[in-house]
């Protein structure tokens, strides 16, 4: 696998902007990485659909749901070996459809490579029983994962891909041949080409799951590594096991993260004049606020106080201001 350092074009997002150059509702990312977040990213929205390539430098934890009206095409050129996809391992040349309003769940290692499509729900619908095949919904499992077997399909990603990076007048064809060739390699698709976690990945997975809604319920307050074993349902071991497993990282650095990136989204997408940087930094349970600002700017590369300023306009920004070191 070439590594993300030999790749041209690599930027440093912040992770609201690179959620939304997804190009779908709700996207919230957290970096697992202890260095600013950067991508090489390319976009285009063509004829009612979006085409994006992504190369990520950094470890990536995420959730997203697609809009109703919509559903996305996923296709990883390269993942890296601790990727997966609603606690499911995934590996290179592989390929998700997601369905109109599915939240799912990921985490994306350093050096994944992917491209994605998001049509307009209808069309795939359209295409789907085109197909002669029953209802999508009746499908969808089938439809989910699954090992891109087809040369025509991985030549056609690798086409969109190659477009979006090498030219800023990008022509596409009609969506509906991509559609056509995705939907058919995936009903054709067999059990082995659709990958299934362990009894022991799933039991890590909902335990990782359980601990992470009880930290964002009570990211206000300090939490103790007692009452997160008792609402993770699992001992202090089968925690670290667990978060180990699918994030790479133990339970206290996640947690550490979490409250950063949560601020870091509150400053980004902050009010004109309605929050100042210790009100959100205290607002994810960060009371030493020289040390919130040193550990936030070593993953940012910025005083929190920057990112707010970016965020607002200047004439807005007067309680922000009394906070200048941070």
């Amino acid at each position: 696998m070439n590594r993300p350092s030999d790749v041209q074009g690599l930027e440093d997002y912040d992770l609201v902007t690179l959620g939304a150059a997804l190009g779908v509702c709700d996207v919230d990312l957290l970096t697992l990485s202890p260095a600013r977040p950067r991508a090489a990213l390319s976009s285009k929205s063509h004829d009612g659909v979006t085409y994006v390539t992504a190369h990520l430098d950094f470890d990536v934890r995420g959730t997203l749901t697609v809009p109703e009206d919509a559903c996305m095409l996923v296709y990883l050129h390269e993942a890296g070996e601790r990727s997966w996809c609603q606690g499911i391992s995934v590996e290179s040349e592989m390929a998700v459809t997601l369905l109109r309003g599915t939240p799912t769940d990921f985490m994306f290692e350093r050096g994944t490579r992917f491209t994605l499509v998001v049509a307009p729900y209808a069309r795939f619908r359209s295409r789907f029983l085109a197909s002669d095949h029953a209802d999508v919904d009746m499908a969808a499992q089938r439809l989910r994962l699954f090992s891109v077997n087809s040369d025509h399909l991985k030549r056609a990603y690798r086409q969109i891909a190659d477009r979006l990076r090498d030219s800023d007048d990008v022509a596409f064809g009609p969506v509906e041949d991509l559609l056509d060739e995705h939907i058919r390699v995936a009903l054709g698709s067999s059990p082995e080409d659709r990958p299934v976690a362990s009894r022991g990945r799933r039991a890590h997975y909902q335990v990782m799951r359980r601990a992470e809604r009880f930290m964002r319920a009570n990211l206000r307050r300090d939490i103790y590594s007692q009452e997160l074993c008792q609402a993770a349902g699992a001992s202090e071991r089968g925690l670290r096991y667990a978060f180990d497993d699918l994030l790479g990282i133990p339970p206290n650095r996640y947690l550490a993260m979490l409250r950063l990136c949560t601020a870091h989204r509150s400053l980004v997408t902050a009010e004109a004049g309605r929050r100042s940087v210790k009100s959100v930094a205290l607002s994810c349970g960060m009371w030493d606020l020289s040390r919130f600002a040193e550990k936030y700017r070593s993953v940012f590369g910025e005083q929190p106080r920057e990112t707010l300023t970016r965020s607002a306009p200047a004439e807005d920004l007067t309680v922000a201001e009394e906070y200048d070191g941070w």
